[in-house]
């Protein structure tokens, strides 16, 4: 029962984040507002998911409660945060190599390494 409730939970709340980014904003197409609605649609999930575990293990008081759900929250927010700042660095890093430029044929360059043509009737 406990692993058929994990499977749930995570393709329920896992589809949350990737439905809320397809689904704002459609007309304008901001990102940073999408990023935002993404936030606040994990920080919601995060929050439920926090305070069903609390009520499982019964805790004595609602400082138990509020411990819970603010653990996972701060440890969600943390993630969230260091996943943003590295997908930020590696963005960075492939335009400053510049392995997709739009204006190259090829998607993928390596300085250094060349392009030979064929000779036509030499094998």
């Amino acid at each position: 029962m406990h692993a058929f409730t994990a499977v749930i939970s995570f393709l329920v709340f896992g589809l949350v984040a990737p439905v809320v980014y397809g689904f704002s904003f459609g007309e304008s197409g901001d990102k940073d507002f999408k990023l935002a609605a993404v936030a606040a649609a994990s920080l919601l999930c995060i929050t439920m998911l926090s305070i069903a575990k609390a009520y499982i293990k019964r805790p004595s008081t609602y400082f138990t409660y509020f411990k819970t759900v603010l653990y996972y929250v701060s440890t969600g927010a943390v993630a969230s945060l260091l996943s943003y700042i590295a997908g930020d660095l590696v963005k960075e890093l492939i335009q400053k190599l510049g392995w997709f430029d739009s204006a190259s044929d090829f998607s993928l360059q390596i300085h250094g390494i060349g392009i030979q043509q064929p000779r036509w009737g030499s094998y």
